[in-house]
């Protein structure tokens, strides 16, 4: 599954709609030797976004983290665990992305 199919699926088992916006969050992670990642802080990567702009900052962000963090991360691995119209998306328990219902 294309990583963008994927995101677009889960966007839409939300609230929002084709013509919402967002703000696309991504996390510093720092390597814990005994519990793998944590987040250290966050930062925006595109705020007020459409869906095709918050999709394009999921895909570079994703380059990113399998380049960094998990090579062998999968997108059919990723699962969202936030709530309401807010995606918390994470694979194997180490954060990915947020991406905010504005």
């Amino acid at each position: 599954m294309k990583l963008e199919t994927k995101i677009r699926n889960l966007i839409t088992e939300t609230n929002a709609t084709n013509d919402s916006r967002f703000n696309v969050v991504a996390h510093e992670l720092w390597g814990n030797s005994r519990e793998g990642f944590e987040t250290n802080s966050s930062w925006y990567i595109k705020t007020n976004a459409t869906l095709e702009e918050a999709l394009e900052a999921a895909r570079g962000r994703w380059e990113v983290f399998k380049a960094n963090y998990l090579p062998k991360a999968r997108v059919g691995d990723i699962q969202d665990t936030g709530y309401s119209d807010d995606l918390s998306l994470e694979v194997d328990c180490v954060p990915f992305l947020e991406i905010r219902a504005i």
